[in-house]
C-alpha cells in the first residue's frame, strides 16, 4: 500500500511540474528537463494565487498540498469511512459527488468541517452513524492546522476537477 501511495503522490507531483514547465502561451514546454520542470513546481508552490486559474485551484491551495493530503487520507482514519476511493461507505459519506449535507464544497468549509468534526448528533444523513473526529481523531495524533489544509485541499480537488 505504501508504494500506491507513493506512486500517486508522485503522479500527482509529476503533474504539477509539468503545469509549471508551461509556457505563458499555455502550450506545454516539452524541451524543459526534468530539473527545469521541478524547478518550475517549485516556483508554482511559492506563488500559488498566480497558479489559481490555471490549476483550478483556490488561493494559497497548492498542487503539493494536494499531494500531501491525499497521502494523509490514504493514511488515516479518514479511508475508514469515507473509502479508500473517498466514495463513501457506512461510516461517512461519499466525499466525490459534490453533493453535500454539512458543507457548501467550498476549501474554506472542508477545512471548518476536518477542524471542527462532526458530532453524532448533528449527523443529517441517518445511513450514518459514526461521528467524524475533530482534527482526525487522536491517532496517532490530531491533524495539524497545515495536515487540515492539505486534507481539505485534497477533498476539493476531488470535486473540482
Amino acid at each position: 500500500m505504501t508504494q500506491r501511495v507513493i506512486g500517486r503522490t508522485t503522479l500527482i507531483l509529476l503533474g504539477a511540474a509539468a503545469i509549471g514547465a508551461c509556457h505563458k502561451s499555455g502550450t506545454m514546454n516539452t524541451a524543459a528537463s526534468p530539473a527545469a520542470a521541478q524547478s518550475g513546481a517549485a516556483s508554482a508552490a511559492a506563488k500559488p494565487a498566480a497558479k489559481t486559474a490555471a490549476s483550478g485551484l483556490p488561493a494559497g491551495v497548492t498542487a503539493q498540498m494536494v499531494a500531501e493530503g491525499d497521502s494523509i487520507f490514504h493514511n488515516r482514519s479518514c479511508r475508514n469511512c469515507h473509502g479508500m476511493d473517498a466514495k463513501g461507505g457506512r461510516g461517512g459519506p461519499n466525499l466525490t459527488s459534490g453533493d453535500f449535507m454539512h458543507v457548501s464544497g467550498s476549501y474554506d468549509d472542508f477545512v471548518k468541517i476536518i477542524t471542527s468534526g462532526v458530532p453524532v448528533d448533528q449527523i443529517q444523513d441517518p445511513s450514518h452513524h459514526n461521528p467524524m473526529p475533530p482534527r482526525g481523531g487522536g491517532r496517532p495524533a490530531p491533524l495539524t492546522d497545515d495536515q487540515i489544509r492539505a486534507v481539505a485541499a485534497y477533498i476539493y480537488s476531488l470535486n473540482h476537477k
